[in-house]
Parts: C-alpha cells; sequence; structure tokens
C-alpha cells in the first residue's frame, strides 16, 4: 500500500514536470491537428482548398498581362479576391474554434492533473508513505509528518513536494542539455575592423 502511493504520486509529479516542461500550449496544438486528421474537419480542408486554389490563381494571374488581355486578367482578378475573401472568413472562423478547442484541452489537462494532486493530499492527508529512522532526521521529524501523519514518517504532502522539486529539477536539466549550442561569435581584430570603416568611408 505504501510503496503503491509513493509510487503513484511519484508519477504523478513526473507527468506534471513532462507536461509543464512541454508546454500545455504546445500539447493542445498538437491534439488539435490530430483532432482535425481524425475527424477531417471540414473548415481546415476547406481552408487548405481555398488556400491551394489562391496559390493556383496567383501563379497564372502572373502570366496574364494586364494590358494586352485585360479582359482576362480582370475576370481572374475578381475570382481571386472573392476566394480571399473566402480564405480569410475560413481562416477566421477555424480559429475561433481551434481557439475554444485548444482552450478546453488546456483546462482539462491542468484540473486532471492538479485536481488528481489535490484529491491524493486530501484523502490521504493522514496516511504515511513511509518511515524514516527518527536519529537521522530528529530536528525535522515534526516538519517531514504534515500536515497530520504519525511522527517519524514522511507525509504524502512532503513527500509530493520532493518528488515535485526533483522532476522540475530533472526537467530543467534536461532541457538545458537539449538546447543547441550557438556557434562563438567571430571577432574582428581592431585594426581589421579600423580598415574596413576606413574604406566604407571612403566608398561613401
Amino acid at each position: 500500500m505504501f510503496a503503491f502511493l509513493a509510487a503513484a504520486i511519484f508519477l504523478l509529479e513526473a507527468l506534471s514536470a513532462l507536461l509543464d516542461s512541454i508546454g500545455y500550449g504546445t500539447i493542445a496544438t498538437v491534439l488539435w491537428d490530430l483532432y482535425c486528421r481524425a475527424t477531417g474537419n471540414r473548415k481546415a480542408a476547406e481552408r487548405l482548398k481555398l488556400k491551394s486554389a489562391i496559390m493556383d490563381l496567383r501563379r497564372d494571374l502572373r502570366t496574364v498581362s494586364s494590358v494586352d488581355e485585360f479582359a482576362r486578367w480582370a475576370k481572374m482578378r475578381r475570382r481571386l479576391d472573392a476566394l480571399t475573401t473566402s480564405f480569410e472568413k475560413v481562416s477566421s472562423d477555424l480559429a475561433v474554434e481551434r481557439t475554444a478547442f485548444e482552450l478546453y484541452v488546456n483546462m482539462v489537462l491542468r484540473v486532471s492533473v492538479y485536481g488528481v494532486r489535490a484529491g491524493i493530499n486530501i484523502y490521504y492527508y493522514r496516511v504515511p508513505v513511509f518511515f524514516v529512522p527518527s536519529n537521522w532526521f530528529y530536528p525535522v521529524l515534526w516538519f517531514l509528518s504534515l500536515p497530520a501523519a504519525p511522527m517519524g514518517s514522511v507525509s504524502v504532502t512532503v513527500w509530493a513536494f520532493a518528488c515535485n522539486r526533483v522532476c522540475k529539477r530533472a526537467a530543467a536539466i534536461y532541457n538545458r542539455t537539449m538546447q543547441p549550442v550557438a556557434p562563438p561569435m567571430q571577432v574582428q581584430p581592431p585594426d581589421v575592423a579600423s580598415a574596413q570603416t576606413r574604406i566604407q568611408q571612403t566608398a561613401l
């Protein structure tokens, strides 16, 4: 029981740190793309179709002279304007739908993680996760058992806090390690820089 509770709390905090590291907004965007592909979103498909038609019409319009073939050019231009208007309307409607979807996903994820965390802390606030040797942590035994676990034990609240700090620290270290290293800037010697400046001033 105690080992399962400790492992469950650690996994929950690891999941929370992972979601914070990736970003709830990024996850919501990925889920939106998957949702559009899985359901065949009509507005998304219409937007792609209009975008392709606009690009094709613009390419054809470049080949038509507005002087020699004015009637044809004007007809194509009116069609391009109509397609552009339709594209902007569909894009606006799709943006509203996407924003609502991402807000909903963001809220569900946050409520799920924080709700489960709060539920565990409230339901098991008297349950010890494990006991520690009293001679090791004697000055802070009362702190480790907060808020209501037996003296000499580590409470669910303290264990969750420790797991949260460790997981967030590990995620931060991983993110710093995976970031690309910028190449060092090449600094020109003073004499070369001053020579280039004199050449530019002379050219002016």
